[in-house]
């Protein structure tokens, strides 16, 4: 009961929460045995964006030790999750993971989904942490079951998020192709060990194909500078849609691909671009700006006429911006301040605070209908009041980040009429760091050519 309630709740929250984009699968495998293979960076939410963007029911798996309180462990079977035991929690509760196995053949015998993330850890990098061997055992122990008949496939799947534990941060879900494991029937049966070995490292590659790898954690900054100040025109220069994520997302894998290559291959280039991108960024930072705004076709956009437009949509904006705030978003800000509070582990702020703000804001949208209710007396007058209320939210969402954007540019403006100076040195600076950027974009295409030739 509480999956289907939860499924299409977590379908509208986790949409607000987070801007999304998703490459789903390219054909429907229904009535197929399916084990959905994710990379694990987000702790609960992993789980329920993917099980949102599918149709079928899925069953998944959490950690054992969580299932120790008799409510939890009802809540979540309820939920459709079953324990999973790990080598920290002794090796007595390692043997219960047998029973995990025995279920796990039997769903898949019956046609069912599975949800299991592979690296059986969760830790919010952008690196694919080693593969454990579980998932392939329990594929090749159900194909035995049936001589390698059933055919059970795994969809390798890429959880990409821009920021995962910033509120309307981006995030881009990419489906691969399904793996079926007949070819390694024959292997299987001579060397098990060697066939589950070949899979886990097929499964291991494809899964990184579909998600943004930054090979040395030492270049994860460098890389977030240079997708500030380079990625639009990266995108342009494809002729993409700026306002794609998943056509960012591409550019974005490309981009940590240079850096992979520069760590490799020309580490004094890659040392000269950290050398002038960090130093610029943190002090855009400290100035309160961001790299947007020092673009020239944004700089070009600063007269008399757009200031006045600007002005206009605050002046007519705010109040509705407000309403939508006090209607909607106290459930949002108590969230977070319990998220900053208890979430000790980055891996899991963004749990609470999703989860948290979707509890809260259903209990403060019904407390609100319940007292427009005994006020107003009035059905044509709560239904519009209900309607009101997720719509000025919906406005508040779309008018924030224009908002966000014209005191970003009034700012600057501010800065060019007393530290003028001070813009024009970024300015400079700026198109210097493009140059870099572009010398190094040469080097790394140039050793793509030469590696395709």
């Amino acid at each position: 009961m509480l999956y289907q309630i939860l499924k299409p709740l977590t379908n509208i929250f986790y949409r607000v929460f987070y801007r999304l984009d998703i490459n789903r699968l390219k054909k429907a495998f229904n009535g197929k045995p399916l084990i959905l293979s994710p990379n694990h960076t987000n702790a609960f939410i992993d789980p329920g964006i993917v099980l949102m963007t599918l149709p079928m029911t899925v069953r998944s798996f959490a950690r054992g030790d969580v299932f120790k309180n008799r409510f939890a462990k009802w809540v979540l079977n309820d939920m459709k999750v079953s324990p999973v035991y790990r080598l920290r929690e002794g090796y007595g509760e390692l043997k219960k993971n047998d029973k995990m196995f025995e279920e796990c053949r039997r769903l898949l015998s019956e046609n069912k989904t599975l949800l299991l993330f592979p690296e059986a850890i969760c830790i919010q990098e952008k690196r694919l942490q080693p593969l454990k061997k579980g998932l392939a055992r329990i594929v090749f122990q159900t194909e035995e079951l049936f001589d390698f008949k059933k055919e059970v496939f795994v969809v390798p799947i890429g959880l990409n998020y821009f920021d995962a534990k910033k509120f309307r941060s981006k995030l881009f879900i990419n489906f691969g192709d399904p793996i079926s494991i007949n070819k390694y029937a024959e292997i299987y049966k001579q060397d098990k060990a060697k066939a589950i070995n070949n899979f886990t490292k097929l499964l291991e590659k494809k899964m990184s194909e579909l998600i943004i790898i930054i090979n040395n954690k030492e270049n994860d900054e460098i890389v977030a500078g240079i997708n500030e100040i380079y990625l639009q025109d990266w995108m342009k220069e494809r002729q993409y849609d700026l306002k794609s994520i998943k056509k960012q997302y591409y550019v974005g894998k490309e981009i940590a691909e240079m850096i992979n290559y520069l760590d490799l291959a020309n580490s004094i280039m890659l040392e000269s671009l950290k050398k002038v991108i960090l130093p610029y960024n943190r002090h855009l930072q400290k100035l309160k700006l961001r790299d947007h705004l020092l673009h020239p076709e944004n700089i070009n956009k600063m007269n008399m006429w757009n200031f006045l437009l600007d002005f206009l949509i605050i002046w007519f904006g705010i109040p509705l911006y407000f309403v939508g705030l006090v209607l909607n978003f106290p459930p949002y800000f108590i969230s977070k301040k319990i998220a900053d509070k208890k979430a000790e582990n980055v891996e899991f702020y963004a749990s609470v605070f999703a989860n948290m703000a979707m509890v809260l804001w259903i209990l403060y949208y019904g407390i609100q209908l319940l007292v427009v209710a005994l006020v107003f007396r009035s059905w044509t007058f709560l239904g519009i009041y209900a309607l009101l209320v997720p719509l000025t939210g919906l406005f508040v969402l779309k008018y924030y980040p224009i908002m966000k954007k014209i005191f970003g540019r009034w700012r600057l403006m501010r800065m060019v009429r007393k530290e003028r100076k001070t813009v024009e040195d970024l300015i400079i600076e700026r198109t210097s760091i493009i140059t870099e950027i572009e010398l190094a974009k040469k080097d790394y295409s140039d050793s793509l050519k030469i590696k395709l030739s």
